[in-house]
């Protein structure tokens, strides 16, 4: 029943009728109550319900309920051995194990970095998930031989994305730290840029995007999966190359390189939010959507304030369908709002000086990775003139976040 009410919590949001969608307090309420009746019960329904419990807490910018859900699902998964199948165990649940391992270790990749915590979830060699529709289509009672070699889902590929992000985080932690010069970081970029061209490579031709697999992943229910994988492959790309915009770096041999990769990833990712909410049944809404828009909007005002004049015009454009997005978002879910906030503190860090911008220190990472923990930023030195005019065109096109009343 914590499941059931957890899921309805998640889902009355989304209700077209108002009378359902102001019970969702009241649905989170009943689920959280449940769960807490049987809490020291280590099950996967349990585990299941915690993870609910723990996303609904984000949803209210509840980040201590949030770690404290998460950190229960974490630790009764270890209780459990999972992934590990029971010899009792069909094909159904041993996947539905598996995928409930991988779930919590990307969760806890995200949350660590949101919440500023130690990582729960260590990376294990653990078989990937399933294609969707073959889980689907198991049987129960059914079982698969120990030998056989199953195909990769979406969810296979983004787990190996998000041992990519990891490696980002751990760059950026360091950079921000100050234990790596200059070069080391440089060949560490060009390390991981090396894994997502593998990760490219190894990527089924019906999982690449474009029209027709977006058709074909519309046809099978699975769109929003499919968009997922590639809206999170641009994020990572994004945040990989985000520190080279600082103008400072203009001396490393390949920071012209990673700057135009940055601005292509932003970019890219405004234009496939952009077609997943223009094609329905595509549409990404789930919450950290507005993190990672956050992000693709911060390299696009960077371009607004410090970009040619001929790139303008176009990031402009794709900033206000970004905004349109997070406004749309702010209407489900109420984190949304401080995630928004990111973005004028942001703009003020870039008016700091045009010699300064992009410093890669503790407050970016804040900014890039700790998307559940508020930030500030203290503003000493004026524009100039120039930076000046710059940042009054990123003002107007902000002004669409906060409309007059």
């Amino acid at each position: 029943m914590a499941v059931l009410y957890g899921i309805m919590a998640l889902a009355a949001r989304f209700a077209d009728d108002q009378e359902t969608c102001h019970q969702t307090n009241s649905f989170f309420s009943a689920a959280k109550r449940l769960l807490k009746m049987q809490i020291d019960h280590v099950s996967l329904d349990n585990i299941h319900a915690c993870v609910l419990m723990g996303n609904l807490c984000g949803t209210e910018s509840e980040s201590a309920g949030e770690a404290v859900f998460f950190g229960l699902a974490f630790r009764m998964a270890h209780i459990l051995h999972l992934p590990e199948p029971d010899v009792t165990d069909d094909s159904i649940t041993r996947e539905i194990k598996i995928r409930t391992w991988w779930s919590l270790y990307m969760i806890d990749q995200w949350s660590s970095a949101g919440l500023d915590l130690p990582r729960q979830m260590h990376n294990q060699q653990h078989s990937l998930p399933m294609p969707e529709v073959d889980f689907w289509n198991l049987v129960p009672g059914q079982r698969i031989e120990d030998g056989s070699q199953p195909r990769r889902g979406l969810w296979g590929y983004m787990v190996i994305l998000a041992r990519i992000f990891g490696h980002i985080q751990i760059l950026h932690q360091k950079l921000a730290e100050g234990a790596l010069d200059q070069q080391k970081a440089e060949m560490t970029t060009i390390e991981l840029a090396h894994e997502f061209d593998h990760f490219l490579q190894e990527l089924p031709a019906n999982l690449h995007f474009n029209t027709r697999n977006l058709t074909q992943h519309t046809e099978l229910g699975l769109a929003q999966a499919f968009v997922a994988l590639h809206l999170g492959y641009h994020h990572y790309s994004t945040l990989l190359y985000f520190p080279y915009l600082d103008m400072k770096l203009a001396e490393i041999p390949s920071q012209g390189t990673f700057v135009a990769r940055c601005k292509h990833h932003a970019t890219s990712f405004s234009d496939l939010l952009k077609t997943s909410h223009e094609t329905p049944g595509c549409e990404a809404v789930y919450l950290i959507v507005a993190h990672m828009t956050v992000v693709s909007s911060s390299v696009l005002l960077h371009t607004l304030l410090f970009g040619s004049q001929h790139e303008l015009l176009d990031a402009r454009a794709r900033l206000y369908f970004n905004f349109e997005i997070l406004l749309k978002l702010k209407g489900y879910w109420q984190g949304v709002d401080l995630m928004m906030e990111r973005l004028f503190t942001f703009q003020k860090a870039c008016m700091q000086s045009m010699d300064r911008t992009y410093t890669v220190d503790q407050w970016t990472v804040k900014f890039l990775l700790q998307h559940a923990i508020p930030i500030d930023r203290e503003i000493n030195t004026p524009a100039t003139s120039d930076l000046a005019e710059r940042g009054k065109f990123a003002s107007d096109a902000l002004s669409m976040l906060r409309p007059s009343a």
